[in-house]
């Protein structure tokens, strides 16, 4: 957690000093893995990430996890790096073996919408993936943030309102999901008072 708390506020030489502490103690480890794939690519340095993916591949093979899986996790190392062609591509690919894979399509359109990439697109997916799992306070968050891209400020705040109340009853805090929540009644007030 503090080396994910480092890379996303930018501290990339405490993360990195971290990682090589952990290695010591922790060497193979999937998790650190994963955070030192992501530092990688945000630094750029994608032969050490090639190299931290390899080796995450082949753990996740050796305890059986199947491919389309280990695409997603891939995806998400390029999310994490904002390095988002290679991203789309592999939530894509997982898309494609798994149709009917809520979680990857809930990536795929967050991806999609939050970078205003294909904003329609995203919308499509994840109200697949809505009906899927309609209580998924995530995808709700997701289809939220559409509307709101979309300019449909009521119905966004109502979609990420429901979203919020169901974070909070299971006690799952995300401070982008309350940035959202913030962000649409601000443009809804706006809408009001104009």
């Amino acid at each position: 957690d503090l080396g994910e708390a480092y890379h996303k506020t930018g501290q990339f030489k405490k993360e990195k000093a971290l990682y090589k502490k952990a290695e010591k103690d922790f060497p193979g480890y999937p998790v650190l893995l994963y955070r030192q794939t992501a530092l990688a690519f945000t630094e750029g340095d994608s032969i050490n990430a090639n190299r931290y993916i390899k080796k995450f591949r082949s753990y996740l093979a050796d305890n059986s996890i199947p491919e389309a899986e280990i695409s997603m996790i891939i995806g998400q190392f390029y999310l994490e790096a904002n390095v988002l062609d290679k991203a789309e591509e592999y939530f894509r690919r997982v898309i494609s073996e798994m149709p009917d894979n809520a979680i990857v399509m809930n990536a795929l359109a967050w991806l999609l919408i939050n970078q205003d990439r294909n904003v329609d697109e995203g919308m499509e997916l994840v109200d697949k993936a809505l009906k899927l799992s309609p209580n998924d306070c995530d995808y709700l968050d997701t289809k939220g943030w559409g509307l709101f891209k979309k300019g449909e400020y009521q119905l966004a705040l109502e979609m990420i309102q429901k979203s919020w109340d169901i974070r909070m009853k299971d006690a799952i805090y995300s401070q982008e999901s309350f940035d959202h929540l913030e962000a649409a009644k601000k443009a809804v007030a706006r809408q009001v008072n104009n």
